[in-house]
């Protein structure tokens, strides 16, 4: 049997995470089997190779964010031919658990993913995904083709602000969906968007997009900027996209009443924040969470993408060889410039 390259993970550890030779897929009736030509390497591969991550069970193949060539196609596949250039829905809802009977797809408790995962020469898509592959246009290249999986999450966190034309909307956090959601927001007709990070290049990248105040917290009060643009009032729209307790909790304390919070950071395990109950109900604000997006934000994210109205220039900023992944993929991931890590296959 052809063999081909993958990265697999035993358990927290750099030494536990290798690149080794693994018998290549092929495809049964109803799958396709892609040549992975870009796969993003994130913050819970990182989090897993140094100390684990629950959601993960080793040996594992990281990687769900993808895009390539049709390698083979099984039989009974239709309008998928050898050569295509494609992107894949890395998840499918079963469309019959309580969530998906009650119009929750996003909490799906038989959610099938693309596993092993992308950081492979090759990847099997079942037959449940391959409804989900969507050919590249041809101005996407495969770099953008596979950011389509976080702009379909981010999609879905800035439906859930239910940001609008004239709103104020605060992004805590400038990495790169800290800057999908400027875009975002400018996109749905916020006239005031403040961004707040550590890094003053993520913020330039921020206001070169769109944002109209970027606040350097550490150097300015977040908080007294915030009151100063909306008139002493308070956001519209508040977006966590850090992950730690602190900015949890700041969220809820830079609302307007009536204003929105979305928690769409994920934070280690034990992390926690401390609200004020009197915020929540004197001030009426709303707290909702977003994680993963609705099936249909797949292709609307990737038709946003190929009309040019997301820019990805500023967000895709380092790339590695599938050979590297396993010595270098962590600490270049960890630079304070690395918005998006791509490994090139």
């Amino acid at each position: 049997m052809a063999s081909m390259a993958a990265a697999v993970w035993y358990g927290p550890g750099r030494e536990n995470f290798r690149l080794e030779e693994l018998e290549r897929p092929e495809p049964g009736p109803n799958e396709v089997v892609m040549r992975v030509r870009a796969c993003y390497f994130g913050a819970m591969h990182v989090r897993a190779v140094l100390r684990g991550h629950p959601e993960l069970r080793p040996p594992e193949v990281f990687g769900r964010m993808v895009a390539g060539d049709v390698a083979a196609v099984g039989a009974n596949v239709d309008g998928i031919q050898e050569g295509m250039r494609i992107t894949v829905n890395p998840e499918a809802p079963c469309g019959r658990c309580f969530y998906c009977a009650n119009f929750e797809p996003v909490h799906c408790l038989n959610l099938k993913t693309l596993r092993p995962g992308g950081l492979a020469e090759y990847v099997c898509l079942s037959s449940e995904l391959v409804p989900g592959i969507f050919e590249l246009p041809a101005n996407v290249g495969y770099a953008e083709g596979a950011y389509t999986e976080t702009l379909a999450c981010v999609i879905q966190g800035i439906l859930k602000s239910e940001t609008t034309i004239g709103d104020r909307v605060v992004i805590l956090g400038c990495g790169g969906v800290g800057l999908t959601f400027v875009q975002l927001a400018k996109l749905r007709g916020a006239t005031k968007i403040i961004v707040a990070d550590l890094f003053d290049a993520s913020l330039e990248s921020a206001h070169a997009l769109g944002a109209t105040r970027t606040v350097n917290v550490e150097r300015e009060t977040l908080a007294d900027v915030v009151r100063e643009e909306t008139a002493g009032y308070g956001a519209d729209v508040v977006i966590e996209a850090v992950g730690s307790g602190p900015t949890y909790q700041q969220a809820f304390e830079l609302l307007r009443r009536g204003g929105t919070m979305v928690g769409f950071g994920g934070s280690p395990p034990g992390t926690t924040f401390t609200a004020d109950p009197n915020l929540i109900h004197y001030r009426s604000v709303n707290a909702r969470g977003s994680y993963h997006y609705a099936p249909d934000l797949f292709r609307r994210a990737l038709d946003l993408i190929a009309s040019g109205q997301i820019d990805l220039d500023p967000i895709i900023t380092h790339h590695l060889p599938l050979a590297r992944v396993t010595s270098d993929s962590v600490d270049l991931y960890q630079t304070p410039d690395c918005k998006t890590l791509v490994i090139d296959t």
